[in-house]
């Protein structure tokens, strides 16, 4: 990335371990960011982010929908939101998620909603895997 002028910034949890160090050491930029808190870059700035595992059920619909409002501010027009395994109930898919996803205003260019099957069927648990893009205009 660095070759092509290209500059990664990343999160991660803080499990006690040395996980901003880990980035760092790899040439990124590391942050540390409660789910809360602005993404602290201009409107209109960033082409690609990604979120993976964080987003999901367990956050408050409130603050989900303003996490989810940010990441479309910093994202430059045909931006691209790639949200990866987004964890949910099966009855929250379509009553709660995706018209939130619609209200922001993403347009999805790719969807993929697996069933999570390793705690069994029974449990009606799902991932959501999205490629979604903000709109030019």
């Amino acid at each position: 990335m660095q070759e092509r002028r290209v500059t990664v910034v990343t999160t991660s949890m803080n499990f006690d371990g040395p996980f901003n160090s880990f980035i760092a050491s790899r040439g990124l930029v590391p942050m540390h960011l409660s789910i809360a808190h602005r993404l602290p870059f201009f409107d209109g700035t960033l082409d690609i982010v990604h979120s993976m595992h964080l987003l999901s059920h367990w956050i408050p619909d409130v603050i989900l929908e303003f996490a989810l409002f940010d990441i479309y501010r910093v994202l430059r027009p045909g931006g691209l939101f790639w949200l990866d395994h987004f964890y949910c109930l099966g009855g929250q898919m379509n009553t709660t998620y995706v018209p939130m996803f619609d209200r922001i205003g993403f347009n999805k260019v790719r969807w993929n909603a697996l069933r999570k099957l390793d705690r069994g069927i029974k449990m009606n648990e799902w991932y959501l895997s999205a490629l979604l893009e903000k709109p030019m205009t």
